[in-house]
């Protein structure tokens, strides 16, 4: 997967979260040193700004179900704590 390509899959992202479904929206990439990225993303209709730290390494060698994977497991433990 390419950095370029987080926005794209980030934003709309559709996240569950107990009963509800929760959106991913207006995703920012800032880079940090050399090695790795920082993801920021707000969660639609919240207060919520996840952010996560990539490695451009575990992103180039990640498919993008892979990365969905991990924005989901950041939002949901976000906003419910889990």
């Amino acid at each position: 997967m390419k950095i370029e390509e987080l926005v794209l899959l980030t934003d709309g992202l559709s996240v569950s979260a107990g009963t509800g479904v929760m959106m991913c929206d207006r995703a920012r990439i800032a880079p940090v040193r050399d090695h790795a990225i920082d993801l920021a993303f707000l969660i639609a209709g919240t207060d919520f700004v996840p952010r996560l730290r990539l490695t451009r390494d575990r992103i180039a060698k990640a498919t993008k179900e892979e990365i969905a994977a991990i924005i989901r497991r950041v939002a949901r433990r976000a906003v419910t704590g889990e």
